[in-house]
C-alpha cells in the first residue's frame, strides 16, 4: 500500500531527525487519527523493519518497562501478525513512542496557540495509478495537475498570512495563485521548492535516479534537507531547470531550456532529451499503464534518444523507438498491458 510506504518513509525521516515540520504534523495526525487498529499494526510492522539496524544492546530500566507495558495494551487483540518480533523490538519501541509523546507535547502545550490552529487542518490526500492523470484545485484557488503513479497530500484549507505547504511523491505540474504573504513550498523527500506564484513541474519518483524541477514561468528556490539542515541549492527562473541526484545529493541547473515542454505530458505530450531506453520505458509505463519486460542480455544504455511523442497510441511509439536504435530494438505487445523488448543478436 502505498500510504504505508510513505508513512514508514516519515517515520524514517523523522528518527534521522530529517523530517519536516509539516510531515512531522502529518505523522503525528496519523497516529492520532480513529483507525487505531490499523495503525498500531502498521506501527508494530514499521517498529520490525527499523529494528534490523539498531544496536542488539539496550537498557532494560523500569521507565521503558512501563512504557512498553502501555504499548500492549493499545495493540488490538488479534491484530499482532509478528508477536516475535513484538517481543524481540519491544525496547525501541516504546522509545520511539516516548519521542512521540515529546513532539506531541511540543505541538500541543509548549505552543497552546499553535496547536489549536493545528488540530482544525483536515489533510487531504490524492493517489493516481499509472496511466492516470487528475487535475486538482486547492482552496487558494492553485491548480495540480498529477500525472501517473504519484501521490499529493494537502491541507483542505490554507491559513492567511502562513506558509502554503503540499507534499508531493511522483510528478505534478503546479499553477500556483500569487500571494507574497504566504509562501508556496512543494515537499518531495529531501527537496523543498518555494514559490510565491508561478508555474513549474516537479519530477520525484522516490525510486528514480534524479528529482528534477523545471520552471515554466516566474520564479521558484530549490532548498535541500538531505544533511539534516537546510542548504539553498538555487533560485531558478523561466526556462530553468535543477536536476538533483538524490544518492550523491549534487546537482546540476541547466538554463536556455523551452518552456512550454516542462508541462506537455498534460496534454499528452511526452519530450525526451538525451534519455536511455531505461528512462523512457519508465515514464512510458506511467503514463501508459504498460509493463515493460526487457529479456536481453544485452545493455541498452548506448542508447541516447532525442524524441516527442504527441498522444500517440503506444504501438506507434514502439515503431518510433525501433527506428531510432537503428533497426536493432525488437518488441512484442502482450496481453494485459505489457511490452517485452529485447535487443537483435542478443539472447
Amino acid at each position: 500500500m502505498q500510504d504505508k510506504g510513505y508513512i514508514k518513509g516519515i517515520m524514517e525521516r523523522f528518527r534521522r531527525g530529517q523530517a519536516s515540520p509539516v510531515e512531522k504534523k502529518i505523522l503525528l495526525h496519523y497516529l492520532e487519527t480513529d483507525q487505531e487498529e490499523e495503525h498500531m499494526e502498521l506501527f508494530a510492522e514499521m517498529m520490525a523493519d527499523l529494528w534490523e539496524g539498531e544496536p542488539t544492546y539496550r537498557e532494560e530500566t523500569a521507565e521503558t518497562e512501563a512504557a512498553f507495558a502501555e504499548i500492549l495494551q493499545e495493540i488490538p487483540k488479534g491484530k499482532k501478525r509478528r508477536p516475535v518480533r513484538i517481543v524481540q523490538y519491544w525496547y525501541y519501541a516504546a522509545a520511539v513512542v516516548l519521542v512521540f509523546s515529546v513532539v506531541s507535547s511540543w505541538f500541543y502545550f509548549q505552543k497552546p496557540e499553535k496547536a489549536m490552529q493545528t488540530e482544525r487542518i483536515v489533510w487531504s490526500s490524492k493517489t493516481t495509478t499509472d496511466g492516470q492523470k487528475v487535475k486538482i484545485r486547492l482552496s487558494d484557488s492553485s491548480i495540480i495537475y498529477l500525472a501517473g503513479g504519484s501521490t499529493l497530500r494537502w491541507p483542505d484549507q490554507f491559513e492567511k498570512g502562513k506558509k502554503r505547504e503540499v507534499i508531493l511523491t511522483g510528478e505534478a505540474f503546479f499553477e500556483v495563485k500569487r500571494d507574497t504573504n504566504s509562501p508556496f513550498i512543494v515537499h518531495t523527500g529531501e527537496i523543498s521548492t518555494q514559490v510565491l506564484g508561478t508555474s513549474f513541474n516537479i519530477y520525484a519518483y522516490p525510486n528514480d535516479k534524479n528529482q528534477i524541477i523545471s520552471v515554466r514561468t516566474g520564479k521558484v528556490r530549490v532548498s535541500s534537507n538531505g544533511t539534516g539542515l537546510s542548504k539553498q541549492l538555487a533560485d531558478l527562473t523561466a526556462g530553468m531547470r535543477l536536476t538533483y541526484e538524490q544518492q550523491t545529493m549534487g546537482f546540476v541547473v541547466e538554463k536556455g531550456q523551452d518552456p512550454a515542454s516542462f508541462n506537455s505530458w498534460v496534454d499528452n505530450r511526452l519530450n525526451f532529451r538525451q534519455a536511455n531506453l531505461e528512462e523512457i520505458t519508465r515514464k512510458l509505463s506511467r503514463y501508459y499503464n504498460i509493463h515493460f519486460d526487457i529479456k536481453s542480455s544485452c545493455k541498452f544504455d548506448n542508447y541516447r534518444i532525442n524524441a516527442s511523442f504527441d498522444n500517440q497510441p503506444i504501438r506507434e511509439i514502439m515503431e518510433q523507438l525501433v527506428i531510432m536504435s537503428g533497426d536493432k530494438l525488437n518488441y512484442r505487445i502482450n496481453a494485459a498491458n505489457s511490452i517485452t523488448l529485447w535487443r537483435k543478436g542478443c539472447p
